[in-house]
């Protein structure tokens, strides 16, 4: 009998939590989630950035989420991560904590998520989300002030969500929402700047 391979991001990561093992690394967590792993790694570091949090966490997201968007933008199949991340371990059990708390979540997420508009989560397409997702990452990086880094890293939960279902519709409103997110961003890059002057 031929065992079904996992499906949806819910089922890999729950399959990946249940394996034999004490401790899991990086490298196998993003080689069992196979073409999901661009969408779940952009997930995994966005999605503590849309709560506010102390300086520093939102740097070392933006950096990291600026590495996966240098990936896609290369039109890398797999995803490369230095070795210094992708050989760390993790308990399996702590895993297994986690994704048993979001599998739930996960799966209604995933009740309105299919494959459509194929070419915005392909090839040229997957490129270019790698460039809005660079410049979403390095506004991670920037002190912005008034709503901060939160709605760059909305903006990036989105846009992951649709690369790991391929959803098209999905990576449309990411990308709304990205939009949205860069002209916050320049508008509060822009009243600092006038309040600058004022001040000289």
């Amino acid at each position: 009998m031929i065992r079904r391979q996992p499906d949806r991001t819910s089922e890999l990561l729950f399959a990946l939590a249940h394996e034999a093992g004490e401790r899991v690394s990086f490298a196998e967590i993003l080689h069992g989630l196979r073409h999901r792993a661009f969408g779940f790694t952009l997930l995994l570091f966005a999605l503590p950035c849309t709560l506010p949090m102390p300086p520093g966490i939102p740097t070392v997201c933006g950096i990291a989420l600026a590495l996966v968007a240098l990936n896609m933008l290369a039109g890398r199949q797999y995803l490369w991560l230095p070795r210094a991340i992708t050989r760390r371990t993790v308990e399996r059990s702590d895993l297994r904590r986690i994704v048993e708390r979001v599998h739930p979540h996960l799966q209604r997420l995933e009740r309105i998520c299919r494959p459509r508009i194929a070419p915005l989560t392909e090839g040229l397409g997957k490129q270019l989300l790698g460039a809005v997702v660079f410049v979403l990452g390095v506004l991670l990086i920037l002190p912005i002030p008034f709503l901060g880094n939160i709605p760059p890293a909305i903006a990036t939960v989105v846009i992951a969500i649709g690369i790991a279902e391929r959803d098209g519709v999905i990576v449309l409103i990411g990308l709304f929402c990205a939009a949205v997110a860069i002209a916050l961003a320049g508008g509060a890059a822009w009243a600092v700047v006038r309040g600058i002057e004022g001040i000289f």
